[in-house]
């Protein structure tokens, strides 16, 4: 039998689940550079989620050419802005705990991607000296003027990051999310599950969600990890 069916695209499972796997990568790495890499690529990669996410539920939204424009240029959290106050005429709570953290998350982001020339200071131990070789080690990185003392969600050095801060970056990630689809829009998983998953029209009698196996797998084995509940991903597939 052959038919013409519609695919409608969407990248985020994937790239949401190649951000769990590079955290368990890096949690299974021995080798301390790798690690590292490891850690700054799920950093990253979630980053990449966050904005394939916003993205989804832009598409909820039927825009013009000239709007659609204007909003491709927002920022990640100026789309999820945008599409909560269209369909509920309500903001964003951008004082929330998990808000900011996202927020610093992207900055981490943009930090990273956009890397700059900056005079930092430090304070450095300064050891050898009669006959031994120097060497330097750095103590501190001394506070920027002026910056706040509230805790973040990662540091300001990503040469620092370890798989703690990969982790913290996922579980900022989903509860955003979870709080996004449950109370923030107020859609629930069933609905977000059509902006989030690839979906096609050629089911018969099934779900029209598309996926690898694997994506959901990973996702499932880092449940207590995650808890995701922006999306349905148990009774997905078989896990025997």
């Amino acid at each position: 039998m052959i038919r013409d069916v519609t695919l409608v695209e969407n990248n985020f499972i994937s790239i949401f689940s190649d951000a769990v796997i590079l955290y368990e990568a890096a949690v299974s790495a021995v080798d301390e550079e790798l690690k590292s890499a490891l850690v700054k690529s799920s950093i990253l990669t979630v980053n990449y989620a966050l904005e394939a996410a916003a993205n989804s539920f832009v598409s909820s939204v039927e825009l013009d050419d000239e709007l659609k424009g204007k909003v491709d240029r927002y920022s990640t959290l100026e789309k999820f802005g945008y599409v909560v106050n269209y369909h509920t005429g309500k903001s964003l709570p951008s004082g929330a705990k998990i808000y900011q953290q996202v927020r610093n998350l992207i900055t981490r982001r943009n930090q990273m991607v956009h890397p700059k020339v900056n005079a930092v200071g430090y304070q450095v131990r300064t050891t050898g000296g009669g006959g031994e070789p120097f060497m330097h080690t750095v103590i501190k990185k001394a506070p920027k003027k002026g910056a706040s003392q509230n805790p973040k969600l990662l540091g300001d050095d990503p040469e620092l990051y370890t798989v703690k801060d990969a982790q913290a970056a996922l579980q900022a990630m989903t509860s955003f999310l979870n709080l996004y689809v449950e109370e923030w829009w107020g859609i629930g998983y069933e609905n977000a599950n059509l902006f989030l998953y690839q979906t096609w029209d050629g089911s018969i009698g099934a779900m029209p969600y598309m996926f690898r196996p694997h994506q959901i797998k990973v996702l499932i084995r880092n449940k207590e990890l995650l808890d995701v509940r922006f999306i349905g991903i148990h009774g997905m597939i078989s896990l025997e």
